[in-house]
């Protein structure tokens, strides 16, 4: 199954080519100009803290600190 790392690698850069091209023009037309972008900036740094603790608090589980090969 040699062929299939590749083709992983690939779809693994193609995924965060994607999801950074499009976080960059959120950023541009979300935070670009308008009445709104601190309120806009507010909400995306809220929505980031929330996620990245929730990830913290999620990788301080008994269950994956256990067994992490068998957690999923």
């Amino acid at each position: 199954m040699e062929w299939t790392r590749p083709l992983s690698l690939a779809l693994t850069v193609l995924v965060a080519a994607l999801v950074g091209a499009g976080a960059l023009e959120a950023a541009r037309t979300t935070l670009g100009t308008g009445e709104y972008v601190t309120a806009a900036a507010a909400v995306l740094g809220f929505v980031g803290v929330i996620v990245v603790a929730t990830v913290a608090i999620g990788a301080k589980s008994l269950r994956w600190l256990g067994n992490p090969d068998s957690y999923w």
